[in-house]
């Protein structure tokens, strides 16, 4: 297991207890080509995918303190930057800050964090979040994304497992262009400015097909 076993066995078993009072949270996760839109179903090794990742709170109870975690298998397949993140809480957008991140690595749950409860402790029956990371593809094969949606009420010794979803795609080797030995080499890399505009250009279109 990724996670520490205790934790994610007590989470399993909160999830189970209180499945009474907790009903209707889901968690979907996605890849996306960073330029068309499209769900990824094969990207080249070396290429930058974007990595969706929607919460959505669509019971009648309050949560307190959610947050999905993100990880990937393999896990150095693909490369998340968390530089570039851009998060949507109920239509309020923000870029990643490394010194104050709803986005980040946690060493002791292994895998990415996307702390919703950065924004608002509480997440409201209604409210959603949206996380936008790009990445890239590093290896061949089979690359998963998994995404788990938790709450963590401050009377709970452990975080208690609401939904988890994941996407399947595949990392492949593309031939080069014919004419990139003769093409001199540019500087390549997108400035930060650029890249998070690019991202944000999507979040409409995207949040819009999610919500309607």
């Amino acid at each position: 297991m990724r996670k520490p076993a205790a934790i994610f066995l007590m989470a399993i078993l909160l999830s189970l207890s209180l499945a009474g009072a907790v009903s209707a949270q889901e968690v979907d996760v996605f890849v996306e080509d960073m330029e068309t839109g499209e769900l990824v179903d094969e990207a080249c090794v070396g290429s930058e995918v974007l990595v969706n990742v929607w919460a959505f709170n669509d019971g009648n109870e309050t949560l307190e303190d959610p947050a999905v975690l993100v990880y990937v298998e393999p896990e150095m397949a693909l490369l998340l930057n968390p530089d570039e993140a851009v998060a949507d809480f109920n239509g309020n957008v923000f870029i990643n800050d490394p010194f104050d991140p709803f986005f980040y690595w946690d060493d002791d749950f292994n895998s990415w964090v996307f702390w919703i409860g950065w924004y608002d402790y509480f997440m409201d029956p209604d409210d959603y979040a949206g996380l936008f990371v790009p990445a890239t593809v590093t290896q061949t094969g089979e690359i998963t994304v998994y995404a788990e949606f938790y709450e963590w009420p401050e009377q709970f010794e452990f975080p208690i497992l609401l939904a988890e979803d994941s996407y399947t795609f595949y990392g492949i080797e593309c031939p080069v262009e014919p004419s990139a030995a003769t093409v001199p080499m540019q500087k390549t890399g997108t400035p930060l400015a650029v890249a998070a505009l690019g991202i944000l250009s999507l979040i409409g279109g995207v949040a819009y097909s999610k919500l309607r």
